[in-house]
């Protein structure tokens, strides 16, 4: 069975428009009220069925890959809004904006642990950078820094002597 792409002869990566005009084209050419009445006619019918139908689940694709391409840019943009806060020492501030952010990837984990960190909260702090640590394991960033949280943590610890009675 051809992919939805396939029956209106656009790529996967066409635009709304290309997939519109492509419809268009294909409408022109196929609606049943071209054919005399009939077994083409039918087929055209059935025919028209298949392309409206593929014309809707593109057009739905289209609306989806914008919907993540303008998501991915717009957290990108509070990411980079909340680091900026973090630098200015305003922590409730990037708490906010990383808080409005949709996708808890490794950068947004890092940003939040950092900012837990600097408000004193180790115990989440380390658990956040922990997490970005884990997501990408080779950015040194996100370990170094997962290390200084764990250090931090380890020297606030209570240390218990030994007590000879």
């Amino acid at each position: 069975m051809a992919s939805d792409y396939e029956i209106l002869g656009v790529s996967p990566c066409a635009s709304r428009e290309e997939v519109r005009a492509a419809y268009r084209a294909l409408a022109r050419r196929w609606h049943p009220d071209r054919f005399m009445e009939g077994p083409e006619r039918e087929w055209a019918g059935a025919r028209m069925a298949e392309i409206t139908r593929a014309y809707r689940a593109c057009i739905k694709g289209c609306r989806a890959a914008r919907a993540t391409r303008t998501t991915r840019a717009e957290d990108d943009e509070r990411l980079e809004q909340a680091r900026r806060l973090i630098d200015d020492g305003q922590f409730s501030n990037a708490r906010a904006v990383l808080m409005e952010v949709s996708t808890r990837r490794a950068e947004w984990n890092y940003l939040f642990g950092l900012m837990l960190l600097h408000r004193q909260e180790y115990e989440k702090a380390l658990v956040y950078l922990s997490v970005a640590a884990h997501q990408q394991p080779e950015n040194e960033k996100y370990t170094r820094m997962e290390n200084v949280a764990r250090g931090i943590q380890e020297s606030r610890r209570p240390r218990f002597g030994r007590f000879s009675w």
